[in-house]
């Protein structure tokens, strides 16, 4: 781009994208006509397109932005590249530029002049074009350019080919929109879909003639085809003959080239995807209008039993949209298998590819949401960048419905053992699907607004919020307004909208005015924030239910009655929509014999918790049913709360093995409280150990502050190792309070937290010396604040924490910091690991030597943070136990010890080998000299290096030290260790705790 091109593009940028001034509702025209042709031994396209570019607005343009997304997969600099690397997919990143893709060759021209382009300063896969002459209202220009593209493998996103495997999707030059809000030039994401114009799609495309392909539009003039697509819809079924069949080979490409035309009007884009391997079948579809679709199925061997009857589920998919909704308008409706990267499938007009599944049912009900795409995007072209939740959203909606009047008895499905009885039991499946998916996030504080931009969403918030919690509240709209008024509302939406770019406020009116309903709590509070609704049944006298609602709207909620002779959940006396206003209210109800009452007894709203929505008149159990104890795990119930239970084992030398019970109410979704207990007998100390916590979490938080507060506390005990006849063992108790502070939006997020704990810890001393019986205890009293940020993903991770640590003997500061820096796609790394502490205060008469600063860490664990195998004990295996803290040294030494300040830098780095590392450490601390004169303190720098196997990063290691200093080296000899002794191993159980990890889970 030459400097006059790059000064005009910022001026472009500036004055063009950007907002105009409001004026009313218009839509432009583009008319796009292409001529391609396939090279499928480079992988390439040859085309020429033109587009006629019709301006419907009242502002005379003189630039059009186009979009060129297939250099978003051009290299590192893209916005897709970088989306990618924040989500841990490093395929592009590092791909080698044979497997990218690109377009090029480009020339634009009108009227056979060619007109001034060039490149978005930011974005490669955008482009403006300046016209010769500004297009005044109502005016057309035709542009025209020849261009060339590689396309790219297709594990990256979208356009891809996989062998001779071709998905053509985005692939051509293509005006943006320009609405009442300005220009919507926008680079190609993976998570953030698009916003096009209607018009009309006249594309030839050439390719050898023993391709199989489907595509936008219909077929024109070409019976021969036709005909041999009807023939190949005969063929028997081809099977896989293994199951890690990928489709089977490709044949040679026939040396006869054929040219398809299809053409379409009223659709935003054009996607075409060509095998030569592809099995067809077909059938067809009569909608209650009189209008005939044909429906069809490309797919391999690989899932062909799956797909034999992929026709049917198109065919079903659209008499159920075109009922719901409104007929579908066009003649053919296509269901490719596809093996692209964009999750379970991707859309396009009147076809769609599915990737990946594992069942019969999971097929229809991918292709009956892809297919209801046709609808939501396809005809109702809202700005899916944007507004994601009024497409996918709204769509999904619909597949729930889909799927329930098709599965009644399906959905979700957990592949592990023993969890068909948790979900047995469960009234909607379809639903409860995208109630767990919602809840995982907003059970933990994490949850967003559903209506922000798509580049706001992390990425488990984007299927968390965007499709399920969308499609949960739409599907209290359709409870609510009931089926026929809510098929009212919904085709009032469509006749008003199809075939333009509806917005938000759009959908609310037609829901609205074809409702004659205030929808404020659907649209403003439960669209439009993260709150938690939570709907309390709190006394039932007479006729009177008293409940509090913490919805800032006035929300309808189902209200039940029934008789102590029925089962909980039997709608005996009816069902009754009381509009609850927020706070504690009471509401009138029409049964004056009701024993009990239950808010939302069929599970149709979004109660963020409903096990405090029962409410009986008399009982020991006013407002649940007893609690029930369950084996091992379970999904939480609607009705009451549950504790699990499993046998418990553990080990250490000092207790042996252990035996007892754990007790707990983790569960699925996260709960508000969490506790576990699991008491514990020692079969070599005769001693009952074990260990217990119980955790707080104010995860309902409305705070712009913070996003979580957890309060809570953890107790555990052990044995130590024995002195003579002197029993040891130890109790552990530590109080604490974690801020977890709110971030702004995004889909990388730095996390901030900050923790207060107290540690107390009393170490006993028991038994009998000299016939003196010996009972002592000795208590320290720690506590520490800290503060720490993380950024788990991206090719950077990096984790710091701060912490200050106050003891009668002492206060301490510490700084620990991790840089990873990741080089490949299997994620391998290498670590840089910082610390660095000092004492600010401390009190030599209280100060012991475990107190201080040490350059290795093994089992000398100042706080008891850490489970070890052995603890303060040396020439066993399970002695050989570290944790990588303070000096990070994996050599077992003494040296370093401080008791004013320590530095040490770490390094360790993956080898492209599979669990074999390699690593180095340097550290210093203060060195005190004693000489004639006088003791002199200096400092003394130490290092050591060598290899290490990891069965499980941070978890599960073993590190074998190889060099190291001469001080390092010296007292290894004078402590005759050998070469085994010297091996050191990590087990950090204390990180298989599964609720701290669901915790934990960001993305």
């Amino acid at each position: 781009m030459t400097p006059v091109h790059r000064m005009l593009a910022l001026v472009v940028v500036s004055a063009a994208i950007g907002p105009m001034a409001a004026q009313n509702y218009f839509q432009q025209r583009v008319d796009t006509r292409i001529q391609v042709t396939l090279d499928d031994v480079r992988h390439q396209l040859r085309a020429y397109e033109e587009f006629d570019y019709t301006n419907h607005s009242t502002q005379a343009l003189d630039t059009i932005w186009v979009h060129l997304w297939a250099n978003a997969y051009s290299g590192r600099g893209s916005a897709l590249c970088r989306q990618l690397d924040g989500t841990d997919r490093f395929d592009l990143h590092f791909a080698n530029e044979a497997d990218r893709g690109w377009i090029d060759s480009l020339d634009f021209r009108s009227g056979g002049q060619p007109q001034v382009w060039g490149y978005h300063p930011h974005h490669q896969d955008i482009a403006w074009i300046r016209l010769g002459a500004p297009l005044p209202p109502g005016g057309r220009v035709t542009i025209g350019t020849p261009f060339r593209v590689k396309v790219p493998e297709g594990r990256f996103s979208r356009l891809g080919h996989d062998g001779q495997s071709y998905a053509i999707t985005q692939w051509f030059p293509k005006p943006a929109v320009f609405d009442r809000h300005g220009w919507h030039a926008i680079p190609f994401l993976d998570l953030g879909e698009f916003y096009s114009e209607f018009g009309s799609y006249d594309v030839r495309i050439t390719l050898p003639a023993n391709y199989v392909v489907g595509a936008t539009g219909e077929l024109q003039d070409a019976a021969a085809e036709e005909a041999w697509m009807d023939s190949l819809a005969q063929v028997p079924l081809r099977k896989a003959a293994g199951r890690r069949s990928k489709g089977g080979a490709f044949p040679p490409s026939s040396t006869r080239m054929k040219t398809l035309h299809f053409r379409q009007d009223d659709v935003h884009d054009f996607a075409w995807f060509a095998d030569k391997r592809y099995q067809v079948r077909s059938s067809q579809v009569q909608l209650p209008n009189g209008h005939v679709v044909r429906t069809r199925v490309l797919f391999t061997e690989r899932n062909a039993v799956l797909w034999k009857d992929g026709a049917d589920h198109v065919k079903e998919a659209i008499a159920h949209y075109s009922r719901w909704v409104s007929e579908y308008p066009y003649t053919m409706c296509t269901a490719v298998e596809g093996t692209i990267s964009a999750g379970g499938g991707m859309e396009y007009p009147m076809i769609t590819v599915i990737g990946d599944v594992s069942d019969a049912e999971e097929l229809d009900d991918v292709i009956a949401h892809e297919v209801g795409h046709n609808w939501f995007y396809g005809m109702l072209a809202s700005n899916e960048r944007d507004h994601p939740w009024m497409d996918e959203g709204m769509n999904s909606f619909v597949e729930m419905r889909y799927m329930r009047e098709r599965y009644p008895e399906g959905g979700l499905q957990i592949g592990l053992p023993m969890m068909g009885r948790v979900t047995r039991s469960l009234r909607d499946k379809h639903r409860m699907l995208n109630e767990l998916t919602y809840r995982l996030n907003a059970r933990r504080g994490l949850d967003q607004p559903i209506d922000l931009p798509s580049t706001c969403f992390t990425a488990l918030n984007y299927g968390a919020m965007v499709y399920s919690k969308t499609a949960l509240v739409f599907d209290q709209l359709f409870a609510y307004l009931g089926p026929d008024r809510f098929d009212q509302c919904m085709r009032a939406y469509f006749d008003a909208w199809h075939h333009k770019h509806p917005g938000p406020e759009d959908v609310r009116n037609a829901f609205e005015q074809a409702s004659g309903q205030d929808l404020a709590w659907a649209f403003d509070e439960l669209l439009g924030t993260a709150h938690k609704v939570d709907i309390q049944a709190k006394a039932l006298e007479g006729n009177m239910l008293t409940y509090r609602s913490t919805a800032t709207t006035r929300m309808p909620f189902p209200v039940t009655g029934m008789r102590d002779a029925d089962t909980l959940g039997v709608d005996t006396l009816g069902t009754v929509w009381v509009h609850t206003d927020p706070g504690r209210r009471t509401v009138t109800l029409p049964w004056n014999d009701a024993d009990q009452v239950r808010i939302d007894a069929s599970d149709r709203t979004l109660d963020i918790d409903r096990r405090n929505n029962s409410v009986r008149k008399h009982g020991l159990f006013h407002h649940a049913a007893p609690p029930s104890f369950k084996f091992l795990i379970g999904l939480e119930r609607d009705d009451r709360r549950t504790t699990y239970w499993t046998p418990a084992l553990a080990y250490n030398a000092h207790d042996g093995w252990m035996g007892g019970l754990a007790l707990y109410n983790n569960t699925f979704p996260s709960q508000k409280l969490e506790y576990v207990i699991a008491p514990l007998f020692g079969s070599n100390s005769d001693r009952v150990v074990g260990a217990g916590r119980v955790m707080y979490h104010f995860d309902r938080l409305r705070s712009r502050i913070f996003e979580n507060i957890h309060l809570g506390g953890s107790a555990n005990s052990a044995s130590l190792s024995a002195l003579g006849p002197l029993s040891r063992w130890f109790l552990r108790m530590s109080p604490s309070v974690t801020l977890d502070l709110r971030n702004g939006a995004g889909q990388t997020r730095l996390r901030h937290t900050i923790t207060y704990r107290t540690v107390v810890l009393q170490q006993h001393t028991q038994g009998t010396v000299d016939a003196t019986n010996v009972d002592a205890m000795n208590e320290d009293i720690f506590h520490a604040l800290t503060y720490s940020v993380r950024e788990p993903h991206g090719l950077l991770p990096f984790e710091a924490s701060l912490t200050a640590l106050q003891h009668p003997a002492f206060t301490r500061l510490e700084l620990d910091a991790t840089q990873r820096f990741i080089y490949d796609t299997r994620k391998h790394r290498v670590t840089l690991r910082l610390f660095a502490g000092t004492f600010l205060r401390r009190d030599d008469a209280l100060l012991r030597r475990e107190m201080g600063w040490r350059l290795y860490w093994g089992s000398s664990d100042l706080l008891y943070d850490h489970a070890y195998f052995e603890r303060q004990d040396v020439g066993r295996i399970t002695a050989a136990q570290m944790t990588k803290y303070q000096g990070g040294f994996k050599t077992p030494n003494s040296l370093g010890t401080s008791d004013s300040w320590i530095a040490a830098l770490n390094v360790e780095a993956d080898l492209p080998i599979p669990a074999l590392s390699l690593f180095g450490s340097w550290g210093a601390a203060p060195y005190v000299e004693v000489a004639q004169n006088g003791k002199h303190t200096s400092w003394r720098s130490y290092y050591e290096a060598g290899f290490g196997i990891r069965l499980a990063r941070d978890i599960l290691e073993m590190w074998v030290p190889l060099v190291y200093s001469k001080e390092i080296a010296d007292q290894l000899e004078l402590q005759n260790f050998t070469f085994l002794n010297k091996v050191r191993f990590v087990f950090a159980l204390e990180k298989l705790d599964p609720t701290r990890i669901l915790r934990r889970i960001t993305d």
